[in-house]
């Protein structure tokens, strides 16, 4: 059996390169410096248990898991199981976002003689406001970005279709200013707090 520093090493490396994270950008989630990071990972020193609870909260494990050998492995199976249960639950929730919209189509036709055809305009931004709840817990700013400009610019499209009688095309200019806002809330990096070298 491998010394427990060791084991602890192997696991950290293992998992910080499934999130694709450098030692750096490690080190700047625990607020400690990347050579103490890479110290941990050659297993010349082991991190405190403190440590030790906050690098799983990090990568999302218990820490008694970091003391397991070939844990990273594991951990990187039930990964793939979450991922593929939460891809099932986001094309459930569309596709409930699109069965209304098809029944308020079909209602409307059947029983108010009405072809009601923005019920299928007005599942757009919906969908995209189910997409970005699911981003929010995956956290990949650039789908992010992508589904919350839709979101913005089909929003406003369905209003200025519904109301197409007004002529309210300027509303697409409120559309800017908006587009603008989250372009700088994706892009522009927060300052990050100063790393803590360990004692």
């Amino acid at each position: 059996m491998k010394d427990i520093k060791q084991i602890i090493a192997d696991n950290l490396i293992e998992l910080r390169k499934q999130h694709n994270l450098t030692q750096n950008d490690l080190a700047k989630k625990l607020q400690y410096s990347d050579n103490t990071i890479s110290r941990w990972e050659h297993a010349e020193i082991t991190p405190s248990i403190e440590i030790l609870q906050k690098i799983g909260e990090v990568f999302d494990v218990p820490l008694e898991n970091l003391l397991k050998e070939n844990m990273a492995e594991r951990v990187d199976e039930t990964n793939k199981k979450t991922f593929v249960n939460k891809i099932a639950s986001m094309l459930f929730s569309l596709s409930a976002v699109w069965l209304i919209a098809i029944i308020l189509f079909v209602y409307a036709q059947t029983f108010l003689k009405v072809i009601y055809w923005m019920a299928f305009v007005w599942a757009i931004p919906v969908s995209c406001l189910v997409l970005l709840i699911y981003q929010r817990n995956w956290g990949n700013k650039v789908f992010g970005f992508v589904v919350g400009s839709v979101l913005i610019w089909s929003f406003i499209s369905s209003i200025y279709l519904q109301f197409l009688e007004y002529n309210v095309y300027l509303i697409f200019l409120v559309g800017v200013p908006i587009q603008a806002a989250l372009s700088v809330l994706t892009f522009v990096k927060k300052k990050e707090k100063g790393s803590i070298d360990e004692k």
